[in-house]
């Protein structure tokens, strides 16, 4: 009997609708939404429904689920009534659940108390080729319904990890078969994979093995490629579907090792002065003030310039500098610009330049192109207009740091993606802000 039969026909069935849905690119989801929710099975004790909710939350913000069996985590999961704000019953696929929102400023004081990394809402985009071999011949897993597929689609979402899968399609057919795909041909891969602009991108291989005793077990080969060698790792069980288990685990530990941060409410913080080219409007300031807020690894900012699509500021960090580049490689909004790079400006600001007490000139910047915002009319309404707008933002969860290692100069140059694996930061004291 072949074992494989039953993903095959999962296969089958859902081809057609896969092939006739009219799918664009996956779109990612590199922001969880989500990150302090947690959907419980109802009907339990309300003991265990606040256990399992601070347990889920916990997955997701430590990416690591040994930390949860042991202490201090352990026996904080027996506060977990504490953190609960709110629940609500919802169905899901047809079963009673309970979608609970925990106090993520209270989780994430009590991580910064137990110096315990915190993995943030902004998570690397992985693109996964899924090739399987039921047969002599290799095959892609086109289906969503295919049952690894879907596995690995769960076990994604404990972790709060951003998987998507090639849309497999005639450009990317013609890119690359499933020959090459099964031999790792990673020329050839790394060439289909760039449409996706994912952060990672790894080739999953699935079959079925006999070993020495004559147990048949499943097996999924990952692979990746890391400052141009490939890396692999073979995983094996009996249950298949325990392999994508498997597999998101490593990933998010993984991605959290990397990504997550350690914030302290003591110590000393760095200070850093960024420069934000392409900052044209009141509206452009305000967002980009709100994303650097949001950062973890910023325990505060000040405006301390505002000219023409551009603007400067200054922050205390709360964590370490290689800590906090990291962490901004995973923001959309911003791209690292050399200042050796065409049409680069001064990055520090001149003596006397607007700042936080004498704001700006706003939108009106756009039609007089001058950095002179303390002549133009309309000034107060600007400020009046950013005070409120920046007064309505939420508070961050950040604390202080220790031992913050020494900050690059102005002028550092741009080095390779961080979000390869084993790639420095990179380190830069300018970006190009594009508001989404």
């Amino acid at each position: 009997m072949n074992i494989f039969r039953p993903l095959r026909e999962t296969f089958r069935h859902g081809l057609l609708a896969a092939l006739f849905a009219g799918a664009a690119v996956p779109i990612s989801a590199a922001e969880l939404t989500d990150l302090y929710q947690a959907k419980v099975a109802a009907g339990q004790s309300q003991a265990q429904w606040q256990r399992e909710a601070l347990q889920a939350v916990l997955l997701k913000v430590t990416g690591n689920q040994a930390l949860l069996s042991q202490p201090p985590l352990s026996e904080e999961l027996r506060n977990s009534g504490q953190y609960v704000v709110q629940f609500q019953q919802v169905q899901q696929n047809g079963q009673s659940m309970l979608l609970v929102t925990l106090d993520g400023q209270k989780i994430t004081q009590y991580l910064q108390q137990q110096q315990i990394p915190i993995w943030g809402a902004r998570r690397p985009d992985v693109l996964l080729w899924l090739t399987e071999r039921p047969t002599e011949t290799p095959q892609f897993v086109l289906s969503p319904e295919h049952p690894l597929r879907k596995a690995l689609q769960d076990q994604a979402a404990l972790y709060g990890l951003s998987l998507q899968f090639p849309l497999y399609d005639e450009t990317d057919t013609t890119a690359l078969n499933e020959t090459a795909s099964w031999s790792g041909d990673w020329t050839l891969l790394a060439q289909a994979s760039s449409r996706y602009q994912a952060d990672e991108v790894y080739n999953l291989l699935f079959d079925q093995i006999t070993d020495a005793t004559g147990l048949v077990q499943f097996r999924l080969t990952w692979q990746q490629q890391v400052n141009g060698e490939v890396q692999s790792k073979e995983l094996l069980s009996a249950d298949a579907m325990k392999l994508a288990s498997q597999f998101c685990a490593e990933l998010a530990a993984s991605q959290a090792a990397r990504y997550a941060v350690r914030t302290t409410t003591t110590g000393q913080t760095g200070e850093l002065v960024l420069t934000f080219d392409g900052v044209s409007s009141l509206t452009d300031l305000v967002a980009l003030r709100r994303l650097i807020a949001g950062q973890l690894t910023v325990r505060e900012h000040h405006l301390t310039q505002y000219s023409a699509s551009q603007a400067v500021l200054t922050l205390q960090l709360a964590s370490s500098a290689e800590e906090f580049y990291r962490a901004l490689s995973l923001v959309r909004e911003l791209s690292p610009v050399s200042e050796s790079g065409s049409g680069a400006q001064n990055a520090l600001p001149e003596t006397g330049a607007a700042s936080d007490e004498a704001l700006h000139q706003g939108d009106q910047s756009q039609a007089t192109g001058t950095a002179d915002v303390a002549a133009q009319a309309g000034v107060a309404d600007a400020e009046a207009a950013m005070e409120a707008a920046l007064g309505a933002q939420p508070e961050p969860s950040t604390a202080l740091s220790q031992n913050v290692p020494s900050l690059p100069a102005a002028g550092a140059q741009v080095v390779e993606n961080p979000a390869v694996r084993g790639h420095a930061p990179v380190v830069t004291t300018r970006y190009l802000f594009k508001r989404q």
